[in-house]
């Protein structure tokens, strides 16, 4: 007896007089399952407002590009070397800035990155629907954006971004480092393509903006970055944030109007890279005229260069808080030069900066053989247990030479 003839005779049994309702008809594939769980996934987008979607050619007109492949759409710019972003004349970029510390740079071609992502927290889930470079022409920056307008063309977008690569590029970005690359890197290699960028040189421009900066603005986004050095600021600019919401619009309904603008916001933030790389290797040349912190830029110098940072401080002298002073009196000991560290180390502890005057007694008791002058500098310094210690150190040791002054 099988199931429908068991319970078509327990229904009997319980005297229900009704039949068993004929069940739904299963799918007979895969497809006709889908449609009856999200039929929305099968249909052709219709854009959110009611209005026709718009179609990959039309968005690939909009945005002055061409699709290069299912799901890819490549968009080329020239930008004439005659043109100016913001205050800043594109003609300077043909000179390849050189920032503190780097080395062997020079033949390298630089090659400015961006992307702009599905989400803002980095992970496995999220990729790069907009990959962006620009290089400098002979008379022009060269941009090329790639964008995606599906999921399963992914791979395609990756290869053709890294066609754009050679071993002899240098990569420039803006927070690259923590953020673009290690994301590209996964979207590589979860599509099982090896990253193009092992080997190459990477210039963070995040890294030295806050460096420079990072005590004077609020705060170091590349809008302000813009704002503050380049004198550019965006009009009906669409927000990074808002971009993976406008992409997934496109990708689900067709809705273009938002994806043109992120587009656009997107190129306009590889150009502002490319022109901060060359101002801030003017700035560094002439830290007053762009208000750098100028203590900040020394101690950056001096990783590799004390002499050239102890210089830039020395001529900038009379513009230094106590933090630049006491960094150039710091350089300047260690380079022997004792008449400027105790110069400044006196104008310090004038002040009341009993690092200074700590170190003055140290100098006079160590370096100048000068013990009342030391114990002086000591005697100055707020009570503590070092203090009465180094004094009867101090005492001790004139009590002695008195001694043998007498004995003489």
């Amino acid at each position: 007896m099988n199931l429908k003839s068991r319970l078509s005779r327990l229904q009997i049994q319980a005297g229900a007089g009704c039949t068993i309702p004929a069940a739904h008809p299963v799918a007979s594939n895969l497809r006709s399952r889908l449609a009856q769980l999200r039929p929305e996934r099968l249909q052709a987008p219709v854009a959110a407002t009611g209005r026709q979607a718009m179609p990959v050619e039309a968005l690939a007109r909009a945005v002055g590009g061409e699709p290069i492949a299912a799901g890819v759409i490549q968009i080329r710019q020239r930008l004439p070397l005659t043109a100016a972003h913001g205050s800043i004349g594109l003609q300077a970029l043909c000179s390849r800035p050189q920032l503190p510390g780097e080395t062997n740079t020079g033949n390298r071609r630089p090659v400015y990155i961006d992307t702009e992502t599905t989400g803002l927290s980095g992970g496995s889930g999220t990729l790069a629907f907009l990959v962006g470079l620009a290089v400098i022409g002979d008379d022009a920056l060269e941009l090329t954006q790639f964008l995606l307008t599906r999921f399963a063309a992914e791979a395609t977008l990756l290869a053709a971004f890294a066609a754009c690569l050679s071993p002899a590029d240098r990569l420039v970005s803006y927070n690259g480092k923590s953020y673009d690359l290690p994301l590209l890197t996964t979207r590589f290699r979860m599509q099982g393509l090896s990253p193009p960028f092992a080997g190459l040189p990477h210039l963070d421009l995040l890294q030295p903006v806050r460096r420079l900066f990072g005590r004077r603005w609020n705060d170091c986004r590349l809008l302000s970055l813009e704002q503050q050095l380049l004198g550019f600021r965006r009009v009906a600019d669409l927000p990074g944030s808002e971009a993976p919401a406008a992409w997934f619009d496109y990708i689900r309904h067709g809705a273009g109007e938002q994806l043109i603008r992120v587009v656009e916001h997107h190129r306009q933030d590889i150009v502002s890279l490319a022109a901060a790389h060359t101002v801030l290797a003017r700035a560094i040349t002439q830290p007053q005229a762009f208000d750098v912190d100028i203590p900040a830029l020394a101690r950056w110098q001096a990783e590799t260069d004390e002499g050239a940072a102890r210089e830039l401080l020395h001529s900038h002298a009379e513009h230094l808080d106590d933090d630049g002073r006491r960094l150039l009196a710091h350089l300047s000991r260690r380079a022997g030069d004792w008449a400027q560290a105790v110069a400044v180390w006196e104008s310090l502890a004038a002040g009341g900066c009993t690092d200074s005057l700590e170190r003055l007694a140290k100098y006079h008791e160590h370096v100048n053989k000068d013990l009342a002058a030391a114990r002086r500098c000591c005697g100055a310094l707020p009570p503590d247990a070092a203090r009465e210690q180094r004094l009867r150190r101090l005492d001790g040791k004139l009590r002695k030479r008195e001694n043998r002054r007498l004995s003489a």
